[in-house]
């Protein structure tokens, strides 16, 4: 963001935790994260943990049906069913002390609600943390 322009915003650094012990072979398990209602979130980076990196992630926007991860492949019949992405190539790992940015900042609107779905391969119980931060959007006060 151009940081000479005023967006009538204040921002409050905030993160999203969704924790979950994915079941051991889990297919397309799902999981809820709801955004406050108090204030939009401008989503910057996402962060992740697990017990195995066998361990694939969807999203999807409720209240529009909305993919955030998705293949072409997935529209082609006669295909096999499109469980995601590998968690590591979506999300900066806690193990290597990175979070993931994104290009460009994506606001999540308050009370909206967001489903991970998890495809475990790795025939164990799969413990995650998924962390999306950025900043809680404040209408700046008219003065």
């Amino acid at each position: 963001m151009d940081p000479t322009v005023d967006d009538q915003f204040e921002r409050q650094f905030f993160s999203y935790v969704l924790d979950r012990v994915v079941p051991a072979s889990a297919f397309q398990d799902p999981n809820q994260l709801a955004i406050l209602s108090d204030a939009d979130f401008e989503w910057w980076w996402i962060l992740a943990s697990r017990t195995s990196n066998l361990l694939k992630v969807l999203m999807k926007e409720n209240a529009t049906s909305r993919d955030f991860i998705g293949s072409t492949a997935s529209t082609i019949a006669g295909t096999a069913v499109f469980n995601g992405i590998n968690i590591d190539n979506w999300a900066g790992t806690a193990q290597a002390s990175a979070a993931f940015p994104l290009a460009v900042p994506y606001i999540l609107p308050a009370t909206r609600t967001y489903t991970f779905y998890f495809t475990d391969t790795s025939a164990a119980p799969n413990t995650v943390e998924l962390v999306l931060s950025g900043f809680k959007l404040w209408p700046r006060p008219k003065v």
